[in-house]
């Protein structure tokens, strides 16, 4: 039973995903979700969760063996994004596609005054054109890297290929204006793999 605010992760591929949450530089929470899967991060009555991020791994495995803060490929995803709280009673939220996108992510508040974002991109092999790069990992997972996202400042013709394919969503590190939601603190949120 919860005591405050929820996060639910919900698997609704047809494959396995290996969920990884993490908070600010605690350790990451990783989480094996079957198709049809789901689990619940409890915030607790303070509905705190600072700096967050929801992201598939594409490796399998959230943490750095032995360093159970340190991500082996949170750079090769694409996060969804919390600050709970954020500013003046509102949390944030944005889909992040900074680094890279690997997997159909959705970000679903349950304040139906709130904005549902989403970004799913149908064929990765036909998107990631140069000079953007598509890396392929030992288990199979697909990596479309956004070269120009991390270090961007303004948009590229790289990271208007990411804007273009899901224009509610980080394309590059200065895409606020188009790409952060907000809603009142206290809301649950639904992150949902394969919307």
């Amino acid at each position: 039973m919860s005591t405050g605010c929820v996060v639910t992760i919900q698997n609704n591929c047809g494959y396995s995903v290996t969920a990884c949450a993490q908070s600010g530089k605690q350790n990451i929470a990783q989480y094996n979700l079957g198709s049809g899967g789901s689990q619940g991060i409890d915030l607790g009555s303070a509905c705190n969760w600072q700096a967050a991020a929801v992201y598939a791994s594409v490796t399998g495995q959230c943490a750095v063996s032995g360093i159970p803060n340190a991500s082996t490929d949170r750079n090769l995803a694409n996060p969804a994004e919390f600050t709970i709280p954020g500013p003046n009673g509102l949390d944030t939220y944005d889909i992040s596609n900074v680094n890279a996108y690997t997997i159909g992510l959705a970000i679903r508040p349950a304040n139906l005054g709130c904005k549902s974002i989403s970004c799913a991109i149908a064929d990765i092999r036909a998107f990631c054109q140069p000079k953007n790069v598509l890396q392929t990992q030992p288990s199979g997972a697909l990596s479309c890297v956004n070269t120009d996202g991390p270090g961007g400042l303004v948009p590229t013709a790289g990271t208007m290929q990411f804007k273009s394919a899901c224009p509610d969503a980080y394309s590059y590190n200065h895409d606020d204006a188009t790409s952060t939601f907000t809603c009142v603190t206290g809301t649950d949120y639904e992150v949902v793999f394969c919307p």
